[in-house]
């Protein structure tokens, strides 16, 4: 259809809204309504078929309706049959529509209304079908057809109240609650304005009208043209657009006041303020309609109980709790506080709130394991997180509180708190007070799960705390910055770091490494790790397992070098001789070198360095060699190989003395070597003018002597003119012909057994064999073992006959092992052999001689460690066995034997031993009287067999020992009254043999002895009986270990384990026999031959005395106990000079700064204990006049400096460390006084020499670090080090550039920034020094501020860059003192720092801790401009966290906001 209008439109489609029925033959009938029962599209379109009815031209294709054409002599259908008719079946010709623009308007036929009595059949077949479906398929649920709009139809917002806008038919649910409808979609209702079909709807369609005004009609070129041709057209154009933009802005702009008011509190019943929060924790009614009013009564915890009760939303709670919040703070204002009074009580009622919500959290963990507490744990956690980032909690109290609960709390409830803090670990990380505390915190947290007992119970707390550490040190690698406690933390940490950060890691780790040095040097810090080695090598007890004291040593030191030095020089020391260090030692290396430490390549270095120290001992050095090679850790051919290609006998003089590197040779066991390495060996011997042919006759004799013999037989050690006498002493025998003698023996021994393995190497089904020796056999091979010094081959021999079925034998075997017992414990050997003879115990409880062996065995196992069940189970078997015996033999001895043996001996002569033992062995008791009698005849005889043999001696006071069983009491009242009348007699004999037997027979004890002869001493006069006296005393301590009678060698074993056991715990008897022995010693003549001179030439007395001071802390002090009533006098300065350095101390000594010279010139690691307190005696000795001895040690050192080594340097100021204090802040003063005399020189000095002497004299300040103690001196060298910084700023940084001071850095020695450079990195080294004294209340806090500003203007500077670590360990150091810092001296840094300097760094925030968050800062209120640079001056505008809100107020208002919107410039929107 066409139309002659103008401006024609595309018609839309029709609408059937507001159709009525005409009588037209081609009058528009509307569609059926929707029915179930409507006819298919396949039905319907026959029926069109017949009708042949004419078409209608469409007027649209953009409509899913459909239009019917009646026959003319049709009526109108009946409504209510057209109720009949569903709109889905008027679909069925939709797909005849031909587009609008094609030539030929398409027709579209209207179906014919089918006769009624149709329809009801139609409706009656569909009705039997449903219910056949029904019945076969079951009930099929139907759904109306409901019309939808097309999915590509555009849409627009609905802004009909109700019902369609279309006033049609009604649609579903989900339709009508849409918030759009689809554009020109209206099906047909009857009652739209498309659904009348009037005459020009017909002939033009139907289509909207556009409502043109008058005024619009025509364009506005005309008459804008005009006014733009003029000249001034453009002008007036701005105008009139700046006007337009004038009055946008007046009238556009916010300009009402400011209507925000938290909303107000009232007084709700119950019921109400419950029906509120119910409100509340609905999410549907919004906030506005519920801030009209709050309940009061509701705040701090009740306000977390409701909101975790009701499970109000978060954001909700929050708005409650701002709500509360304001209305309290504006509280405070409205009681008339103002000020500090107002900022005080708001301070205080955000901590209260905070204290609410730190016991809420609490009180949450606390229901751990209750109904639904993993709910509640998770809203408190969330709400608590949204409170701190809200800033609604106050950061110091709730991160001090996190921080104190996680120190005091077990590890089952941390990982709770764990969670809360990584929620905060950003804002830990972002301030060093914080930071710190929690890296602490949590690395001891981890601590106590590694050192638990059962840590595999916590792997899962473990696990979340190693990954919270892992993120904390990527999030603040800074707050692990702890020097104190670094050595404690840093191995542990080393383990949990992820790969990832190793790098992160190793720079914490340096930077904490550089910070514990910055007190001392390189040099210096080794040497204290040295102490430490030393501190753990001294606290090896008995029976320590050696592997992991080596893993310690490691761990402490990772370094070869250091370790495998340190270790050979504590074990070859003079100050501290011991075989079982040797061993220690040995197996040391071993262990180290299983873990592939390359041990030969250190100790070649130490043959040709370290080896020739005057206090170390070559022998022991060649042991432990020979040790490793016997195991085969060390390499013979290597090392000689080594000697030749270093050239270290060709560079020997003809008289000098033979090094330890080359002495080696001499000591290298030949057995298991080949063939070419034994001619090489030959070869070097013979260049060093020694023939093997010497060792080898050496060798063949010790094997003839006992070919001639049987293994075992008696050979006599000590008579010089005897055949079997050893065809050389032991001290003239090269180890290397022990070592083979030893080897020897043991393979004859073996061999004689029918086994070519040692005990320790055969199968346990091996050793049943019986043992080839007897007890007189075995002990002459003990003997002979024992003179060669070959203990492992010793403890291989025990352990072999260990399994003897002879109680004797065993009985020697047990006291040699308890003699020897740190040596076996240090080889490795005392568990194994003690083990076989508690399995051999079992079956000899029936043989003689089996008492003996369990009080042995008794003595044995209360020296190991660890074995309290089998000391427990001896003595129970000790008093089973005394009981058995006592009750078989139970009578008392008769009164007519003593008294026929005391007749027949009244005069001279004595009973001899068997007639003792018969008496003793006849009855099992007597009386007081007869044990008188009977003691004094054994005593009589005592005394004789003391005088004739030590032998006898011994024989007698077992006699003595076996009186106690009758009455123990009585006879140690009587052994003690013998003693002292035998001391006050002076007999020389008791000296020698009785008092040694007395201990050794348990008739007595070592303390006892000693404490009576102390006594002895205070009430003696004559100088003769005096010498006696201390000559026993010089005896008992300084008995040997090994005696030369093969015979008696084991009885003295016992005299010495009580001798080594008072030494070990510094009994105070050793100490008070030292005491007097010393004193007597200073005062007696040189001839004397118990004078100092002479004592001190003794090698046993003056390594009882190198011991004391070099085994323990507690050792020092009794060495200073022994030494102080003699210490003031100049003979006990030459004593312990003596004493520390043996081969330089002459008798004419010199001066006392000669002395100091000899003293720095031979002190050594091993020498440090005794050097300092020789050193300590020579300042304290002498005149009261003498007051410049302290300076004079630093002036000493100065003039040394140029030509000592680093190490020993580092000795030197070691040494300090441990003198008194007043001698320590002497030297610290003096040394101080020198840097700053150095720090002020303007000359140009020798950079090596000027670094060395900095580096000394600050190393000497360090070392006497106790020094700063008063404020005066504190206050004094703050203010210097204050001048000498700010002299430093002004002078030199103030000419340096960036990228220029680099390149002038590397030019010449004398360069300016490089002496800067040093007196800068000396100021800094001398404030860590004294860092804790400067932080003292009475310290001035001004000088120490500008001190800090001062350093952190140098960080803004480009000089420290331009030297490696100089800025980071001014921002290191800054780190460490801000945590002895006061809050006040934080803020009053940063506040200058930055206001005054203008100075913005990261880094000074973080460290000073600033409490101005960078979010409180961003926001600046511009107040008006300067006169001079006429820029707006700014400060910062505060915003109340507590009113930042929404829907504060019931009304929305143009300004409602808690911050002016007049304040930004706001502008209002339009919609």
């Amino acid at each position: 259809m066409t139309s002659n209008t103008t401006g024609f439109q595309r018609p839309k489609p029709l609408n059937h809204s507001n159709a009525h029925v005409f009588k037209h033959p081609t009058q528009r009938i509307p569609p059926f309504p929707g029915t179930e029962n409507h006819p298919s599209r396949s039905d319907a379109e026959p029926a069109l078929k017949k009708q042949k009815l004419d078409p209608l031209v469409a007027p649209s294709t953009h409509t899913n309706e459909q239009y019917r054409t009646f026959p003319s002599h049709s009526q109108p259908p009946d409504p209510s049959e057209l109720q009949t008719y569903n709109a889905s079946s008027h679909t069925a010709n939709q797909s005849k529509v031909v587009p609008h623009d094609s030539p030929v308007a398409p027709s579209l036929v209207f179906p014919v209304r089918l006769p009624l009595d149709q329809l009801q059949i139609r409706r009656k077949r569909q009705d039997a079908v449903s219910q056949r479906a029904a019945r076969n398929v079951g009930a099929v649920q139907t759904k109306p057809f409901v019309l939808e709009p097309p999915s590509a139809a555009p849409r627009y917002p609905s802004t009909a109240k109700s019902g369609n806008p279309g006033g049609s038919i009604a649609l579903d649910s989900t339709q009508a609650l849409s918030a759009e409808i689809a554009a020109d979609f209206s099906p047909w209702g009857g009652i739209h304005a498309e659904d009348v079909l009037g005459e020009f709807t017909i002939k033009h369609g139907f289509y909207d009208k556009i409502q043109v005004a008058q005024n619009e009609s025509g364009t506005a070129r005309p008459t804008a043209w005009r006014n733009y041709k003029q000249q001034s057209g453009l002008n007036v154009l701005s105008s009139l657009f700046v006007a337009v933009l004038d009055q946008r802005q007046t009238h556009g702009s916010v300009t009402a006041g400011c209507t925000f008011k938290p909303p107000p509190r009232v007084t709700l019943t119950d019921s109400k303020r419950e029906a509120w929060l119910r409100d509340l924790a609905n999410p549907t009614i919004p906030l506005r309609r519920l801030s009209r009013t709050i309940p009061h009564g509701i705040r701090g915890r009740a306000l977390l109980d409701h909101s975790l009760a009701k499970n109000i939303p978060t954001s909700r709670s929050l708005w409650l709790a701002k709500c509360v919040g304001a209305n309290e703070i504006r509280a405070f204002k409205r009681k008339g506080a103002s000020g500090a009074f107002a900022v005080g009580g708001e301070s205080k009622w955000i901590k209260d709130w905070t204290a609410n919500v730190e016991q809420f959290l609490d009180t949450l963990v606390g229901t751990c394991g209750t109904d639904r507490w993993r709910e509640n744990m998770t809203y408190g956690l969330r709400l608590a997180t949204h409170l701190f980032a809200e800033s609604l909690l106050d950061r110091d109290h709730y991160f001090d509180w996190l921080l104190n609960t996680i120190n005091q709390i077990d590890l089952e409830t941390l990982p709770l708190y764990l969670l809360i803090i990584r929620s905060h670990l950003k804002e830990f990380g972002q301030s060093r007070r914080y930071g710190r505390r929690l890296a602490e915190s949590l690395l001891e947290q981890l601590h106590m799960i590694e050192n638990n007992a059962s840590p595999d119970l916590y792997i899962v707390v473990k696990t979340k705390l190693v990954n919270l550490i892992n993120l904390f040190i990527v999030a603040s690698p800074a707050s692990f910055l702890m020097p104190r406690r670094w050595l404690k933390y840093r191995s542990m940490l080393q383990t949990v770091i992820d790969a990832p950060h190793a790098a992160l890691f190793e720079g914490v780790c340096q930077r904490n490494t550089r910070l514990q040095v910055m007190a001392g040097s390189d040099a210096e810090s080794e040497v204290k790790t040295t102490h430490t080695l030393i501190e753990i090598l001294d606290s090896i007890a008995p029976g320590t397992n050696i592997s992991n004291i080596a893993r310690t040593l490691w761990e402490v030191a990772p370094n070869p070098e250091l370790l495998v030095r340190t270790c050979l020089c504590w074990s070859t020391s003079i100050f501290n001789t011991s075989c079982a260090r040797l061993y220690i030692a040995a197996r040391l290396l071993r262990n180290w070198s299983d873990m592939q430490v390359d041990i030969e390549t250190h100790l070649l270095q130490f043959l040709a360095v370290d080896a020739e120290a005057a206090d170390l001992e070559d022998a022991s050095l060649y042991r432990i060699i020979a040790e490793l090679i016997r195991s085969r850790h060390f390499s013979v051919g290597g090392y000689l190989n080594w000697i030749i290609a270093n050239g270290l006998l060709r560079r020997r003089g003809v008289t000098e003395k033979v090094s330890p590197a080359i002495g080696l040779l001499t000591a290298i066991p030949p057995h298991g070597l080949s063939a070419h390495i034994l001619n090489l060996r030959q070869n070097l011997l013979r260049s060093l003018g020694v023939t093997i042919d010497d060792e080898n006759r050496k060798i063949t004799q010790w094997q003839s002597l006992f070919d001639r013999k049987p293994v075992g037989q008696h050979i006599d050690l000590v008579n010089v003119s005897a055949p079997d006498r050893p065809p050389s002493d032991p001290d003239q025998l090269t180890l290397a012909v022990k070592l083979d003698v030893g080897h020897w023996i043991r393979q004859k021994l073996l061999s004689r057994s029918g086994s070519g393995q040692s005990p320790s190497e055969r199968p346990r089904e091996d050793t049943d064999t019986d043992p080839v020796l007897d007890e007189s056999q075995f002990g002459t091979v003990l003997a002979v073992l024992e003179y060669l010094e070959d203990f492992v081959t010793l403890g291989d021999l025990l352990l072999f006959h260990a399994k003897s079925h002879e109680p004797q034998l065993l009985t020697a075997i047990v006291v040699t092992v308890n003699h020897y017992l740190d040596i076996f414990l240090a080889c490795g050997t005392a568990d194994t052999i003690f083990i076989q003879l508690m399995q051999q115990h079992t079956s000899l409880n029936s043989k003689p001689g089996y008492l003996a062996f369990v009080e042995a065995l008794i003595d044995l196992v209360e020296s190991l460690p660890n074995r309290s069940r089998e000391t427990r189970m001896l003595r129970k078997e000790r008093q089973k066995h005394e009981f058995k015996s006592s009750v078989a033999a139970c009578s008392p001895i008769s009164e007519h034997m003593a008294e026929a043996l005391q007749t027949e001996h009244s005069g001279s002569s004595l009973p001899c031993t068997d007639e003792i033992e018969q008496l003793l062995a006849s009855g099992t008791s007597m009386d007081k009287q007869l044990l008188t009698d009977v003691f004094g005849l054994i005593w009589r005889r005592f005394e004789i067999a003391g005088a004739e043999s030590v032998q006898s001696a011994f024989t007698a006071a077992g006699l003595l020992n076996r009186l106690r069983p009758f009455d123990a009491t009585a006879v140690a009242e009587m052994t003690i009254s013998r003693v002292d009348e035998l001391l006050a007699s002076g007999s020389r004999v008791s000296c020698q043999s009785m008092w040694i037997s007395l201990v050794c027979a348990r008739v007595i004890s070592l303390e006892t002895l000693l404490n009576r002869i102390l006594q002895a001493l205070q009430q003696v006069d004559d100088p003769s009986i005096r010498n006696g006296l201390l000559a026993g005393i010089v005896e008992c301590l300084t008995l040997g270990r090994r005696r030369a009678n093969t015979s008696i060698s084991h009885l003295y074993y016992r005299f010495y384990a009580q001798r080594q056991c008072l030494l070990r715990d510094f009994s105070p008897s050793i100490v008070s026999s030292l005491q007097r022995m010393l004193e007597f010693a200073q005062n007696t003549q040189e001839d004397s031959p118990l004078s100092i001179r002479k004592l001190l030439r003794e090698p046993a007395f003056t390594a009882l005395l190198r011991r004391l001071p070099n085994s323990s802390q507690q050792g020092k002090d009794v060495f200073k106990e022994i030494f102080s009533p003699v210490l003031m006098t100049e003979g006990a300065v030459q004593t312990l000079g003596k004493l520390a350095l043996p081969s330089a101390i002459e008798e004419d000594q010199g001066s006392k700064g000669d002395r100091l010279r000899v003293l720095l010139d031979n002190v050594t690691i091993s020498s440090l204990s005794l050097c300092r307190l020789y050193l300590e005696a020579m300042l304290i000795s002498g005149s009261k006049a003498d007051e410049n001895a302290a300076p004079m040690l630093v002036l000493v050192t100065l003039e040394m400096l140029p030509s000592a080594s680093p190490r020993k340097i580092a000795q030197w100021t070691s040494i300090v460390s441990d003198l008194p204090q007043q001698q320590k802040k002497a030297i610290g003063d003096k040394a101080e006084t020198e840097i700053f005399v150095l720090l002020a020189s303007t000359a140009q000095p020798s950079m090596t020499d000027f670094s060395k002497q900095l580096e000394y004299l600050l190393a000497l300040v360090s070392a006497a670090d106790h020094s700063v103690h008063s404020t005066v001196s504190a206050t004094r060298i703050l203010t210097q080090i204050h001048n000498t910084l700010i002299h430093l700023s002004a002078s030199h940084l103030s000419s340096s550039s960036g990228p220029d001071s680099r390149a002038e850095a590397k030019d010449s020695e004398v360069s300016g920034d490089s002496l800067k450079y040093l007196k800068l990195y000396a100021i800094l080294r001398l404030l860590h020094i004294h860092h804790t004294a400067f932080c003292t209340p009475n310290v001035s806090e001004n000088t120490l501020t500008e001190l800090l500003v001062q350093l952190g203007l140098f960080l803004g500077h480009p000089f420290p860059s331009t030297y490696s670590y100089l800025s980071t360990d001014i921002c290191d150091f800054l780190t460490v003192i801000s945590d002895l810092l006061s809050a006040t001296i934080q803020a009053r840094c940063i506040r200058i720092l930055q206001k005054q300097h203008r100075l913005k760094d990261s880094r000074l925030h973080y460290i000073f801790a600033s409490s101005d968050n960078e979010e409180d800062t961003w926001l600046q209120l511009s107040v008006g401009t300067t006169s001079s640079t006429r820029q707006p001056t700014s400060h910062p505008f505060p915003i109340r966290k507590w009113e930042t809100m929404q829907d504060a107020t019931p009304l929305m208002t143009e300004n409602d906001t808690s911050i002016s919107l007049s304040l930004f410039g706001a502008k209002k929107s339009v919609l």
